[in-house]
C-alpha cells in the first residue's frame, strides 16, 4: 500500500514523527506532490525559528493580511535577534524608514534619517508588531523562546543600550495557552517614544502567564520580584520549573568583566538584595505550585566567572560546569565557602560602574 493511501489520522501521526526539522533542512521536501504537501506544510509550520532576516521575509510576504496556515499550525516559536545585525543594511519598504524619526529619538546634532541603526530598530519594531498579531492568533502556540543579543564588541558587553521595543515585547506575550516561556535578553528595552526608559517594565506581562506556564526561564537586564507574583494569589499553578539567571556573562573572547541584572526602575539595593527578594518571592510562589521540581537563581562569581545556582527548594548552592544548561545540577558548595563574598565583590564593582 502506498504511504499516501493510509487514513489521514495515520498520516498525521507519521508526519508528526518526521517533525518540522526534516522540512526545514530542505524545503524541496515539501513538494513531493499535492497530497503530500497537504500534510507536510502543517508539520513544517509547527516549529519555526526566525531571525531578523527571515522575520523580514515573512512579513514581506503579507502573512498578516490574509488567512495563513501559520496561525493554524504554529506550536513552537524561536526568535533570535542580534544587535550586530542592526548595523547591516537591510532592504525595507519606504514606509518603514519614513516613520523612523517619529518612533526612534534623534540626537540634537543628528540629521533626520542619517542613523542606519535607528532606522533598522524602527523596521524591526514594525516586523515584531506584525509577529505579535500572528502569535496572538496562533491558538496552538505553547512554546515561545526569544533570545536577543546586545551590540557587538567594542560596545561594552554590559552596556545598557537596547533595541527591543517594550510595548511590542509585551504584545508578543499575549498568548493564551503558553506552556513554555524562555526569555534570554542581553539587551535593554525602548519605551513607546523610542527612548531607553525605566518607567515601565515587562515583569507584569510575564507574571500574567504564570497561570498557564509549566516552564519559565528568564535572563534580562532588569528584573524584579513582580515577575513571580501570580495575579490570583489563591490559584493552584501547574508551573513546575522556574530558573532566573541574573548573570549577564557569556564568557566571550576578550570579555574580562560582566554585570548582573539590575532591579527594575530606579530602586537600589544591589545584587544581593535583588537576589534575596527574588528568593523570598520564589519561595512564596512554590507554595502555589502543585508539583515544583526546579526553582533556581543563577549568578556568577569573580574573578573565576563560575556560575552559581541557588536551589530555592533546598536552599543549597551549586557550581555549574561551563556550558551547562541553566536547570542542570552541579557541584554543591560547602557552607562557609567564599562564593557569597565573591558576589559581594562583583556587586561593589557593578555599583562603581553605575556611578
Amino acid at each position: 500500500m502506498s504511504l499516501l493511501h493510509l487514513p489521514p489520522e495515520a498520516l498525521r501521526q507519521i508526519f508528526d514523527e518526521i517533525g518540522s526539522s526534516f522540512f526545514h533542512e530542505d524545503l524541496r521536501r515539501l513538494t513531493v506532490c499535492k497530497q503530500w504537501f497537504e500534510f507536510a506544510l502543517p508539520t513544517c509550520l509547527k516549529c519555526i525559528t526566525l531571525s531578523q532576516t527571515t522575520l523580514r521575509s515573512l512579513m514581506a510576504s503579507g502573512v498578516t493580511k490574509r488567512p495563513s496556515p501559520l496561525q493554524n499550525n504554529l506550536e513552537t516559536l524561536h526568535l533570535e535577534l542580534r544587535g550586530d545585525r542592526l548595523c547591516i543594511s537591510t532592504s525595507y519598504p519606504p514606509e518603514y524608514t519614513q516613520e523612523s524619526n517619529a518612533l526612534v529619538a534623534t540626537a540634537p546634532n543628528e540629521a533626520p534619517g542619517n542613523n542606519p541603526i535607528k532606522r533598522s530598530i524602527t523596521a524591526l519594531k514594525k516586523d515584531l508588531d506584525q509577529l505579535a498579531i500572528i502569535t496572538q492568533q496562533s491558538h496552538r502556540l505553547h512554546t515561545l523562546r526569544i533570545r536577543a543579543w546586545g551590540f557587538p564588541y567594542p560596545e561594552p558587553f554590559d552596556s545598557a543600550e537596547g533595541y527591543l521595543p517594550l510595548p511590542t515585547m509585551q504584545a508578543l506575550l499575549l498568548v493564551g495557552n503558553l506552556r513554555v516561556l524562555v526569555l534570554d535578553l542581553s539587551t535593554g528595552f525602548l519605551n513607546s517614544a523610542g527612548q531607553q526608559g525605566n518607567g515601565h517594565h515587562i515583569c507584569p506581562a510575564i507574571s500574567a502567564l504564570l497561570c498557564t506556564l509549566r516552564t519559565l526561564h528568564l535572563r534580562m537586564r532588569s528584573i524584579c520580584p513582580d515577575v513571580l507574583i501570580p495575579r490570583d494569589p489563591n490559584i493552584s499553578l501547574h508551573l513546575s520549573e522556574v530558573v532566573i539567571n541574573l548573570s549577564l556573562t557569556e564568557k566571550l573572547p576578550g570579555i574580562t568583566s560582566a554585570a548582573h541584572s539590575k532591579r527594575c526602575g530606579s530602586q537600589g539595593g544591589g545584587l544581593l538584595q535583588l537576589k534575596a527578594d527574588l528568593f523570598e518571592q520564589a519561595e512564596a510562589l512554590a507554595t502555589q505550585m502543585v508539583f515544583p521540581k526546579v526553582m533556581r537563581i543563577l549568578t556568577h562569581s569573580l574573578p573565576q566567572f563560575e556560575t552559581n545556582s541557588l536551589d530555592v527548594l533546598s536552599g543549597k548552592t551549586m557550581i555549574l560546569e561551563d556550558g551547562s544548561a541553566w536547570d542542570e545540577d552541579g557541584k554543591t558548595v560547602e557552607e562557609g565557602s567564599e562564593t557569597e563574598s565573591e558576589i559581594i565583590l562583583d556587586d561593589e564593582v557593578s555599583t562603581l560602574l553605575d556611578e
